[in-house]
């Protein structure tokens, strides 16, 4: 079947087995260079599930308690964070997880209309590590009639997940890309998945498909330079099926982090897009479908996985004019199944 209005990649699998696959348009327009299925792409948010896991990591090693305050936490390392005045003791490692936390959001559209006003007029090429961030949110934090207004219920917060991946630094002794890589990527075979720099060359043998936004350029400027806590790792379809394989906890029944993976894909707060867990999304139709999704500027992601036939659908778009309603109607109902 040929998909006329899709620019991207998808891909079912069967636990780590191919099942359907396809790659259309480019992934460099300029060298008309077409997409692939081996190419990486964006993950956007889908990105938070690998912060998720990274905490649920530490969590399982006993190195952090998800109840623990994140204030503590990363005011245990004199000085590096600042004062953290803007921070409430209250919000814990769980209510970033779950989005309940009412840290605000750094690109928060209630004040910002895109990503290039939330950056206060920096370049993006300025925002590295999660630190960077702090002065954005504290900035939404001032915006804000009452902070704190929201915690206790859903509010989606890039700014929480911020603060998770500064956890991981603070808690592990590693940076955050460090510490995913080796406790993630690496451990699960997901061997082309990575925090690749926007401006730089890739690592010998993966190649980035290039983001293309709705006014027909690249995001190169769009999105912050490299990935972290909230956003913009770069993954391939087989390595997500590989993700969810090695999450699973029928599958890795002896893993000590099975316990907080079963807690994180089980539904404690309806969100906008459906249930919510820790860090993931779950089907309201049938929550035994554990998804993350992803939307950036030039990207668009979603990975879906079902826990009772392990079906997976990962699905990767490069081309904002474009879309996947057609890849969704025709495959969408093998992982439903």
């Amino acid at each position: 079947m040929s998909f006329t209005n899709f620019s991207g990649v998808f891909g079912v699998y069967e636990g780590t087995k191919l099942y359907e696959y396809g790659a259309y348009g480019f992934a460099n327009k300029n060298f008309r260079i077409q997409n692939s299925t081996s190419f990486c792409y964006g993950t956007a948010s889908g990105t938070k599930g690998f912060t998720a896991v990274s905490i649920l990591t530490l969590a399982a090693e006993n190195k952090l308690n998800l109840d623990d305050s994140v204030k503590k936490l990363l005011t245990a390392k004199a000085g590096k964070y600042g004062s953290l005045d803007w921070l409430s003791e209250k919000v814990t490692v769980r209510s970033l997880l779950n989005h309940t936390s009412g840290v605000p959001d750094y690109f928060d559209e209630d004040f910002v209309d895109d990503f290039e006003e939330a950056l206060c007029g920096n370049a993006n090429y300025h925002y590295e590590k999660p630190e960077d961030f702090f002065p954005l949110i504290e900035n939404m934090w001032k915006k804000q009639q009452a902070p704190y207004s929201s915690a206790g219920v859903f509010k989606y917060s890039n700014g929480g997940f911020v603060l998770l991946a500064a956890v991981v630094e603070a808690v592990s002794g590693m940076s955050f890309p460090s510490f995913v890589k080796q406790h993630i990527f690496t451990k699960f075979g997901m061997k082309s998945t990575g925090f690749f720099r926007l401006d730089e060359t890739s690592p010998d043998g993966i190649v980035c498909a290039t983001g293309y936004q709705q006014n027909g350029r690249s995001n190169i400027y769009g999105i912050p330079v490299t990935g972290g806590g909230d956003g913009g790792a770069f993954t391939t379809i087989a390595d997500m099926a590989q993700f969810w394989h090695n999450l699973d906890p029928e599958l890795n029944p002896e893993s000590t982090l099975s316990p907080f993976i079963e807690d994180a894909w089980s539904p404690c707060i309806e969100g906008d897009d459906g249930l919510y867990g820790l860090g993931f999304w779950l089907r309201k139709e049938n929550p035994h479908i554990v998804f993350l999704e992803g939307f950036d500027p030039g990207v668009q992601f979603f990975s879906f996985y079902n826990r009772d036939t392990k079906r997976s659908l990962t699905i990767c778009l490069n081309d904002e004019q474009k879309k996947c309603s057609e890849v969704f109607e025709k495959y969408f109902g093998l992982v439903q199944e």
